[in-house]
Formats: C-alpha cells, structure tokens, sequence
C-alpha cells in the first residue's frame, strides 16, 4: 500500500451521490473517511487517522486567531464521516456536492496525504491556472 496519495482518476457519482474511491487508495480508508469543503471549490476525502491528525493541529491553535476561526467555519464545519462500503464508495452529501458543483462526472485527485474531488471543468480550470506558474515555483522550491 503506498504511503501517499498520487494520481488522476475519472470517476462518476450515482444517483445517491455515491462516489468510489480509487481501487489502488481504498487500504487506506478501512479506519473510515472524512469528506469536507476544501479549498478551490472542490472537496477532501481524508482517511480517518489524517483527519485526526489535521484535527488535532488546528486545535491546538488559539480559538481567537481569524484564520483558525475560519478554518473551523470552512473546513471543519462541512466535514461529513463517510465510512466507505463494500464497494469502496463513500456518499458525499447533498451540500458538499452542492458547494463542489458535482453531478455525475468527476475527477479524484491524488494530493499527498488526501484525496481531491473536482468537478471536471473547475479541474481543467485549476490545472490550466497552476501550469503557468508551475515553472517559477518549482524554481523557486528548487525542485
């Protein structure tokens, strides 16, 4: 099982607003899932110990700091348990569909420690967007 989460994958929600996690990533989401807004108008499926994790981090951080307040109003309050079923599917909620644009068609995304979900046309946009500046940053990073 790999360690990390890499990779595009094209994906479709039924009509419960099921959506399967990638066959070679489903290991890692047997302690459950969490599914929230994240940023870009997309959503993060995060496996339940990387959560914990996150969750843990942000609480450390004083209530009072505005950016931790709104990472609490952002983040943690659209987040949605999602255990996956028997087929590797977990079911995004109306409102996170709703916020993420997301009917039928959609592209899961690898990204380090979560998982992605985009909208087609709001991916194609990001990638458009990060490919003129990918070549600066990653001088920058010295990568």
């Amino acid at each position: 099982m790999e360690s990390y989460f890499a990779g595009e994958f094209a994906h479709s929600l039924d009509e419960k607003g099921r959506l399967a996690i990638p066959a070679k990533f489903r290991g890692r989401f047997k302690e459950g899932a969490v599914v929230t807004r994240w940023i870009g108008e997309c959503l993060a499926v995060f496996p339940a110990p990387e959560w914990e994790t996150l969750n843990a981090e942000i609480t450390k951080r004083p209530r009072t700091d505005p950016a931790v307040a709104r990472f609490r109003h952002f983040v943690l309050a659209g987040a949605h348990a999602a255990d996956p079923d028997g087929q590797g599917r977990v079911t995004i909620p109306a409102h996170l569909r709703e916020y993420a644009s997301l009917a039928g068609e959609a592209v899961v995304i690898g990204n380090s420690d979560h998982l992605e979900v985009w909208e087609p046309g709001r991916w194609r946009a990001r990638l458009a967007g990060v490919q003129s500046d990918i070549e600066r940053d990653l001088r920058d990073l010295g990568i």
